[in-house]
């Protein structure tokens, strides 16, 4: 098996234990792990309500909505890497922004990947509040990689 362990996290507890998995699979195989938060650009269609109605007022709440989606993406991320450097392995982070299904597909197209590990798209709240969203049937049919899901 060569190529990276590619993991991408959203902060949940699904997300937590496939982590633990990752890391311990990491190790285990002596591979590279790469973990990614996806801020998924679909937030930017999100319309305000009416207390929104200035253009000036509408991306003044985007700016701030995007910069407390980035400062929680690296706190996620910070996390990760702290509980993989307690097992003794490294990881590389970080922080993709565009449709999620593309941006997995893109990241194990570009570099070799043995195995891909998300958190379950099935669990239910609150291992679904982070608000990771895919397609499992979908994606499956994109990566050419073996897929492992999170616990629900």
């Amino acid at each position: 098996m060569n190529g990276q362990i590619l993991l991408i996290t959203d902060g949940s507890p699904s997300a937590d234990a496939a982590v633990q998995m990752a890391t311990e699979l990491s190790l285990g195989l002596k591979q590279p792990l790469r973990a990614v938060f996806i801020l998924d650009e679909g937030w930017k269609n999100f319309l305000g309500d009416e207390w929104i109605n200035t253009s000036s007022t509408r991306m003044k709440f985007f700016h701030w909505f995007e910069d407390g989606l980035h400062k929680h993406s690296e706190d996620v991320l910070a996390e990760v890497a702290e509980k993989v450097k307690e097992k003794g392995g490294q990881v590389e982070t970080e922080i993709k922004v565009g449709k999620t299904e593309k941006v997995i597909v893109e990241l194990t197209a570009e570099q070799e990947t043995a195995l891909l590990v998300l958190p379950n798209p099935h669990a239910t709240a609150p291992a679904a509040t982070a608000g990771l969203r895919y397609n499992l049937n979908s994606l499956s049919k994109k990566v050419k990689c073996p897929i492992y899901i999170g616990p629900q």
